[in-house]
């Protein structure tokens, strides 16, 4: 399988990412309607995995202050996971940030991803809190 891994350069780009995260987020985690997209969005660098020309992974990222960056909203479509695509969007992400000479690199992680993310090369920095009625984790990258 050939992946391709990108920088959102377009409005369809942005559409499709956005799709991604409402069949995720909001169909098969039951996030409330109207949370995908946010007000975030619009100050946020966003990157995308695409197979066979279809978008099938987006992130999000975001300058929280000075020279640190929160990776958000990963999402892969279902068919799609566990076959490397987010950890390879993962890595492109931080291959991209890596240049800027970043502060840190961090996250805020569903508890049943911290495997996940662990493998990306993130340590848990916070024990489990809710939000948005799922329990996470803050994880910053080692």
């Amino acid at each position: 399988m050939n992946v391709k891994f990108k920088q959102v350069k377009s409005i369809n780009e942005f559409i499709d990412a956005i799709r991604i995260r409402v069949d995720v987020f909001i169909k098969e985690q039951s996030c409330k309607p109207g949370w995908e997209p946010d007000e975030d969005d619009k100050i946020s660098e966003h990157f995308v995995a695409i197979v066979d020309n279809k978008i099938v992974a987006t992130a999000r990222v975001r300058n929280t202050v000075d020279k640190e960056f929160k990776i958000e909203r990963m999402a892969v479509k279902k068919e799609y996971r566990n076959k490397g695509i987010g950890q390879g969007l993962i890595e492109y992400i931080i291959g991209y940030y890596k240049i800027l000479n970043p502060k840190r690199i961090w996250i805020q992680s569903q508890v049943q991803a911290k495997k996940f993310y662990e493998t990306c090369g993130f340590k848990t920095i916070s024990k489990p809190y809710d939000l948005y009625g799922i329990e996470h984790i803050d994880m910053e990258l080692i």
